[in-house]
C-alpha cells in the first residue's frame, strides 16, 4: 500500500510542476507592459554604437603608431581613462573567484574539503567561502536524507 501511495504522491507532484511552469509563463507576460515591448522591439543599435567610439579611437591610435597600450596608458592619455584592462566575468560580484567552477560547487562536490580548497584560492574571502558553507550544506542534507530514507524504507 505504501508503495502504491509513494508512485501516487510523485505522480502528483510531476503534474502540479508541469502545470506550474505551463501557467508561470502567461502570468510573466502579462506582467510586462505594452511601453516596455515597444521600447525592446524598438531598440536602437546606436546607442551601443556610440558608446564604443572612445574604444575605437583609442584602437586607431595604438594600431596606427609606433606605441603600444602600455605607452600610452603611462602617458596618463584621457583616452584611457575609463578604460579597464582586466576582462571580468558577467554579473561577478568579486574578481577573487576560486578555479574551474563556482565556489557553491566546490562546496556541494567536495564538501568540507572544497570549502578548504575555496578559501585556500581566495585568501579566505568571506562571500566565497558562504557560497560554498551553503553548498557544503546543502549536498550534506540531501545526501544525508536520501541516505537516511533508504535505511529506513529499506528496513520495513
Amino acid at each position: 500500500m505504501k508503495k502504491h501511495l509513494l508512485k501516487l504522491s510523485s505522480l502528483l507532484m510531476a503534474v502540479a510542476l508541469l502545470n506550474i511552469q505551463l501557467m508561470a509563463k502567461p502570468i510573466a507576460l502579462a506582467a510586462i507592459s505594452e511601453n516596455e515591448i515597444n521600447s525592446i522591439a524598438n531598440f536602437d543599435e546606436s546607442e551601443i554604437y556610440a558608446a564604443f567610439s572612445e574604444i575605437e579611437t583609442l584602437e586607431t591610435l595604438v594600431k596606427n603608431s609606433e606605441y603600444s597600450y602600455n605607452e600610452v596608458r603611462e602617458m596618463n592619455n584621457e583616452l584611457i581613462s575609463n578604460i579597464s584592462v582586466s576582462s571580468a566575468i558577467a554579473l561577478s560580484s568579486s574578481e577573487n573567484t576560486p578555479p574551474i567552477f563556482g565556489a557553491f560547487l566546490w562546496g556541494c562536490l567536495f564538501n568540507w574539503v572544497g570549502m578548504l580548497i575555496v578559501g585556500l584560492t581566495t585568501d579566505f574571502d568571506n562571500q566565497q567561502i558562504t557560497k560554498s558553507f551553503w553548498g557544503c550544506l546543502i549536498s550534506t542534507l540531501l545526501f544525508g536524507g536520501g541516505t537516511g530514507c533508504s535505511f529506513y524504507y529499506g528496513y520495513l
